[in-house]
């Protein structure tokens, strides 16, 4: 049985091109519980729902359509995949790196991504509800029209990331670094940004900034907030106060 599951595992990895598919499908058949190596595969609308997939290594596979729900993917190569679509919802990618992916309308919600390398992902209009970002690096990812209700950002690196027109109801920034970051149009009611410097900033026509919470949070010059939002200045790093405090 083992080297029948050997045999099939290792079937699964081989490159579009080479592998045996029925129907004439260039398309790659797949194993549950195997890692290994799949570098641009087409796995476009596999079903892997509840796999083990962890420390796998699958740069510029094409995911788009397929079904990762629940499935357990630990430090994952990830990067350049295509994922339009893909249902990664309650799915643990904890370490994954995702760098230049491109996932629009993916679908998140409850999953974990602790500590991912999302940076200059494309994740327009995906769906992250309730999802963990704790510790991401999402640096210049454009979620816009993202959907990310209670999504915890906290403590993640969103420098640079395009939010505009996403919904962030509840959604919570504590100690992220959000320097450069737009959310212009985006709906913020509840959302947290507690100890977040808001540096250079936009949020020009955001909704909800009013029930938002900016305890201990403080902005520079170039921070757009309507003047009904009252946050402190930021004390410029390196100054002489700061020194002394």
């Amino acid at each position: 049985m083992k080297r029948l599951f050997a045999a099939s595992a290792l079937l699964a990895c081989l490159p579009a091109g080479h592998a045996m598919a029925q129907d004439g499908s260039t398309r790659v058949a797949w194993a549950p519980s195997y890692g290994g190596s799949c570098e641009g595969c087409d796995m476009r609308g596999r079903n892997m729902s509840g796999w083990d997939v962890s420390s796998a290594n699958y740069p510029r596979v094409n995911l788009s359509g397929a079904l990762l729900r629940g499935t357990r993917a630990l430090e994952v190569d990830f990067s350049n995949i295509k994922a339009r679509q893909t249902d990664f919802r309650q799915a643990v990618l904890d370490g994954s790196k995702f760098p230049d992916a491109q996932m629009p309308d993916a679908r998140f919600d409850k999953a974990s991504l602790l500590n991912t390398d999302l940076s200059r992902t494309i994740m327009t209009g995906a769906k992250l509800h309730g999802a963990r970002l704790n510790g991401a690096t999402l640096r210049q990812a454009d979620l816009s029209q993202a959907r990310a209700r209670g999504a915890d950002f906290s403590g993640a690196n969103a420098s640079g990331v395009i939010f505009d027109g996403a919904d962030l109801t509840r959604a919570q920034f504590n100690n992220a670094v959000v320097s450069g970051a737009s959310f212009r149009q985006a709906d913020l009611d509840d959302a947290n940004f507690s100890h977040v410097r808001l540096m250079a900033v936009d949020f020009t026509q955001a909704e909800g900034l009013e029930t938002a919470i900016f305890d201990g949070a403080c902005k520079d010059t170039l921070t757009i907030l309507p003047e009904s939002v009252t946050v402190e200045s930021c004390t410029p790093e390196g100054s002489l106060l700061s020194k002394l405090q």
